[in-house]
């Protein structure tokens, strides 16, 4: 079954021009890199039935996976979940999975002194409350697990409007799923480069994606004590023989002009 994507932003802060929409752009430059494309985007207000109304129409539209941004965190106007059940009439309930998610976060933010007590009130509790059937993806950076509900032939993933949040969320809990629905020919490599300094890494990426289109690096985020540089690159097609020397013609010149890069780096 071919995959048509949705992206459905939610929040007053967005359409008030208070908060600038940088997630949906992130999510379809990471679906570009997956050969996965956007069918379309729509920005609404956190009211569950306008959520609920928005879903069901990209349903009928065709989508069926379906980002939706914003709206899961603690407070009253965090509505996309009941949004979600709403629109396949779904109850919500406590996930035990999701709860141990929401505990071990702010027993972690506790003890590192960033909040002054760890206890799960009733507004930390909302956030593990999930539609029926749906599950958590972890989230070790924030304290809102994402949400997959596969109901209907369709995928709904609900992910926070935090960047830092969605992006972890994305990188860590959704990139096997995602790369199980690439369609046509697809090929990735990860590579270390032993730089110090990432801002001179920026102008040889910009070059070398002109001289050999079509293919996406991304520098990823580093783990601690790391000292160099990793880059994920990757490309889409039609044929697979074609994308793999597409990524390895750019792994190859991003190796040899870094080594040139060396000694002022």
């Amino acid at each position: 079954m071919t995959t048509q994507i949705g992206i459905l932003v939610v929040g007053n802060e967005i359409l008030d021009g208070m908060v600038l929409d940088t997630n949906s752009q992130w999510i379809i430059n990471q679906l570009k890199a997956l050969n996965l494309q956007v069918s379309e985007k729509m920005t609404v207000r956190d009211e569950a039935k306008v959520i609920a109304r928005a879903i069901r129409r990209m349903i009928s539209n065709g989508d069926n996976l379906i980002f939706t941004t914003g709206g899961l965190g603690p407070t009253h106007d965090d509505k996309t979940l009941m949004g979600v059940a709403m629109a396949f009439e779904l109850p919500l309930e406590l996930n035990d999975a999701a709860l141990r998610i929401v505990t071990r976060q702010y027993a972690d933010m506790h003890q590192r002194g960033i909040i002054g007590t760890s206890e799960i009130t009733e507004p930390r509790r909302k956030m593990a409350i999930l539609p029926r059937g749906a599950r958590p993806l972890d989230n070790r950076v924030g304290g809102a697990p994402g949400v997959v509900l596969e109901i209907e032939g369709a995928q709904i993933i609900s992910l926070p409007g935090v960047p830092g949040e969605l992006m972890w969320i994305f990188d860590n809990q959704l990139l096997g799923l995602l790369k199980g629905k690439v369609e046509g020919a697809f090929a990735e490599d990860v590579i270390y480069l032993p730089l110090r300094d990432e801002s001179t890494l920026a102008p040889i990426i910009d070059e070398v994606m002109q001289e050999v289109p079509g293919v996406y690096i991304k520098s990823m985020v580093k783990p601690y004590g790391e000292s160099g540089i990793r880059l994920w690159i990757s490309a889409g097609g039609q044929s697979q023989a074609e994308v793999e020397e597409r990524v390895n013609r750019v792994a190859n010149l991003l190796v040899k002009r870094c080594e040139e890069q060396l000694p002022n780096s």
